[in-house]
């Protein structure tokens, strides 16, 4: 009858891992890319709130992200941002 016990235990522990394993990495993902907007675009201190403007914003940082992610320089990208501002 112990053995049936320790069988179900170690099923259960596996799905936990499993489960466990796929939200780390969901979380993983959104927090890298919160990081960087916020680093780079300084978006938690947008006052940006109404309307459809949150969202737009939101985009156009994001689009802006990719673009300067690309380059190959050894510049961060907050100094990408900077450096691609004052490109006429």
């Amino acid at each position: 009858m112990q053995g049936k016990n320790y069988i179900y235990i170690y099923v259960r522990l596996l799905n936990a891992l499993y489960y466990n394993y796929l939200v780390r990495g969901h979380w993983s993902i959104e927090n890298h890319l919160h990081w960087h907007l916020d680093v780079t675009f300084l978006e938690d201190s947008c006052r940006a709130r109404k309307g459809n403007a949150p969202e737009n914003l939101a985009t156009l940082r994001k689009l802006a992200l990719q673009i300067i992610a690309e380059y190959d320089d050894k510049l961060s990208l907050k100094k990408r941002r900077v450096k691609a501002a004052y490109d006429i």
